[in-house]
């Protein structure tokens, strides 16, 4: 992700080349409406100082695109909902699936390559391990959703369900971690940057850490555009410019402030 950066200037050359290959369509529709959900470190839209990774770098790309946008926040359900009803442009912070892509146009270049991992009570450490499935064998899970295919693999899933592995769907990752924190689950599975400052937020630290031997899952956050709202060549350009502008120096400065 940190590949040698290169001057801004020129990546709004290259970003103003790439429009013009539209043929100035993007500068004459109408703005962007992209929705999202809260998922602090990539995306937290109350928070002006912090609004998130994804926000920040998204801003810069549609910016030298010379792309009018605008970004909602909204529960996860309620954005896909706007997205595959068209009412809005689309929806960032997502991986791709299946059903997704139905309705939806996915840029080659994602924003992250994302690991979710296992995360476990320090105690417990040496005990409960992470080397094969068999060892989520008849023991309880949590993890954020349900979102199947998010933060668990359909392969995964199935073998637990197949071999007494209770898996315990919560609403959200502070949820997973005072299940765990208190002893109701064995496991939790939660994206690693997410859990690590979930942990540190909620005074957890050196009581619960990751399994990083082994991920139970990795996929890319992605933006993920409407095919009934947005021109494919826009979002090919989109994607050009994203792999450009993850060369400069403003992304490498918007990464080293949420994942220092």
């Amino acid at each position: 992700m940190m590949a040698r950066p290169f001057g801004f200037r020129r990546f709004f050359c290259l970003a103003m080349i790439i429009v013009s290959m539209l043929g100035g369509r993007a500068l004459a529709t109408e703005p962007l409406r992209l929705v999202t959900f809260s998922l602090p470190p990539f995306m937290d839209l109350n928070d002006e100082k912090t609004p998130g990774f994804s926000v920040e770098v998204l801003r810069q790309v549609f910016t030298v695109m010379g792309r009018e946008t605008s970004f909602e926040e909204f529960p996860f359900s309620r954005s896909w909902a706007m997205v595959a009803g068209g009412e809005r442009d689309g929806i960032f912070g997502v991986v791709r699936t299946g059903e997704r892509e139905r309705i939806c146009s996915f840029p080659d270049e994602p924003l992250t390559r994302e690991r979710w991992v296992f995360f476990i009570r320090t105690a417990d450490a040496g005990r409960l391990t992470f080397s094969s499935y068999d060892d989520l064998v008849g023991h309880d899970i949590a993890m954020p959703g349900p979102l199947p295919g998010v933060y668990m693999s359909a392969e995964l899933r199935k073998f637990l369900q197949e071999h007494h592995g209770n898996i315990v769907d919560t609403a959200d990752p502070a949820m997973v971690f005072s299940m765990l924190a208190s002893g109701r689950v064995d496991y939790a599975i939660v994206n690693l940057a997410v859990g690590k400052r979930e942990i540190a937020a909620m005074g957890l630290s050196g009581k619960i850490e990751p399994i990083l031997s082994r991920s139970a899952m990795e996929d890319s956050y992605r933006v993920c555009f409407s095919k009934a709202r947005v021109d494919p060549a826009f979002v090919d350009a989109f994607s050009s410019a994203l792999r450009e502008f993850k060369q400069t120096e403003a992304f490498q400065a918007i990464y080293r402030k949420y994942f220092p």
